[in-house]
């Protein structure tokens, strides 16, 4: 395709442009550019230079993205969508493999259980300000010095983030 050709419309063709697929992704250009450069997807090229990325593109980068968004730093997903190509023979891939996907599973199985207790956090703190909530004073304990979220708020880590100890 020369500079001068334009693309067809989305809908007519199987690739996409960076802007559409960081629209379907719910990201912006820069991050795909970034993944890019980290070899974790590797996109077509019009001779013009526009990428055109295809649906194992977007699949690679939604799932990069969605490691990213749990906590997963970029250096082990990195690793995760390099490492099987480095090796000569399935056994050795899968030999490298396996430990970054147990670290992964180790990861994410902390991740949940840190997710569980700010759950269980938030609902105590939800359970605490809604005492509040026919409270005509102003939240301070000057205004509200028989406030019940204060008498009750180291029983929440987020009630206590949210009632402000130095607040008046």
């Amino acid at each position: 395709m020369s500079t001068r050709e334009r693309l067809p419309k989305k809908s007519e063709r199987e690739v996409l442009k960076i802007g559409e697929m960081a629209e379907e992704l719910g990201t912006t250009a820069r991050t795909i550019r970034l993944y890019e450069e980290l070899g974790l997807i590797a996109p077509e090229r019009t001779e013009g230079g526009t990428r055109l990325y295809a649906k194992k593109d977007l699949k690679r980068m939604a799932t990069a993205l969605q490691l990213s968004r749990v906590g997963i730093d970029l250096d082990s997903i990195q690793k995760l969508a390099q490492t099987r190509a480095c090796y000569p023979s399935g056994q050795a891939a899968c030999a490298a493999m396996s430990p970054l996907l147990n670290q992964l599973k180790g990861r994410i199985s902390s991740l949940m259980g840190d997710l569980e207790k700010l759950e269980l956090d938030l609902e105590r703190a939800d359970m605490l300000i809604r005492q509040c909530n026919d409270c005509p004073n102003r939240p301070n304990r000057t205004d509200c010095p028989h406030c019940p979220v204060e008498k009750n708020v180291d029983l929440s880590d987020i009630a206590r983030l949210v009632w402000d100890p130095k607040t008046p």
